[in-house]
């Protein structure tokens, strides 16, 4: 499958929904209520990149008819990031209208969403709201342009309901002989929510990712190895604790809007 044609297809589809504010409209002309999307009977990643996008299209949609918005028109693409067990994670983004109606004054905002994960389990989705974290420049010191590769970014996940703390180190690899670290830091997260460190290195090469985290007296571990220039989006690597325990992962491209 194209992947490009994949994803505008899910966002086109999203968008359609979304911006048809006109046929639901409540009786005082504010854009009326869509309904969410069903889980997929099947959550293959195609159906779980099509679900997330329409979620994160009607849930904007919504947030805004709430709020008095008369039209609402919202995009939206998603991807599908990776699998544990019986959960999918998968990556949203939105971009839109929204009109506005004031006292016979009309106005027409600008409706835009920057990357967040979702997680689609058989029994709830999550969407978990990300506080960006930018760590430097990278390695070399050069601050990132639209010509350069993105550097290096890990995403750390919290899917429980408990706040977590994460002890993070990223070590630039070279060989058998160990490496020289890059980055030691702690992360705290909130439940259900995200942190992305960006900007932690851009020198090429390989990386050694490990997130650390304790509770209860049991230590969990995410480990995983990832090189530079690495995918086109901040974060390369996905580190999630649910409740099975802690894992790593690498991410894949992601097409925004």
């Amino acid at each position: 499958m194209d992947r490009r044609a994949f994803l505008l297809g899910a966002g086109g589809a999203a968008s359609a929904l979304a911006g048809c504010a006109d046929l639901g409209a409540l009786g005082d002309g504010r854009a009326g209520l869509r309904d969410l999307p069903e889980r997929p009977a099947d959550p293959t990643p195609e159906s779980v990149a099509a679900y997330v996008a329409e979620y994160e299209a009607v849930r904007v949609h919504n947030r805004h008819a709430r709020a008095g918005a008369t039209e609402v028109s919202v995009d939206a693409v998603a991807t599908f990031d990776h699998a544990t067990g019986g959960d999918r994670f998968a990556t949203a983004q939105h971009a839109g209208t929204a009109r506005y109606e004031d006292g016979g004054d009309r106005t027409v905002g600008e409706v835009y969403g920057r990357p967040v994960p979702y997680l689609v389990a058989p029994d709830r989705t999550l969407r978990m709201p990300v506080e960006r974290r930018r760590i430097g420049t990278g390695a070399s010191g050069r601050s990132p342009d639209a010509a350069s590769p993105p550097p290096l970014g890990v995403r750390l996940c919290n899917a429980t309901d408990d706040p977590r703390e994460f002890a993070v180190t990223v070590v630039r690899r070279e060989g058998d002989a160990g490496g020289e670290s890059v980055l030691s830091t702690a992360a705290e997260l909130g439940p259900e929510c995200a942190v992305e460190l960006l900007g932690v290195a851009d020198v090429p090469g390989g990386y050694r990712v490990t997130a650390s985290m304790e509770a209860g007296g049991v230590t969990g571990q995410g480990r995983i190895n990832v090189g530079l220039p690495g995918v086109d989006r901040g974060p390369n690597v996905d580190v999630v604790v649910d409740e099975s325990g802690v894992s790593a992962w690498h991410l894949p491209s992601f097409e925004g809007i």
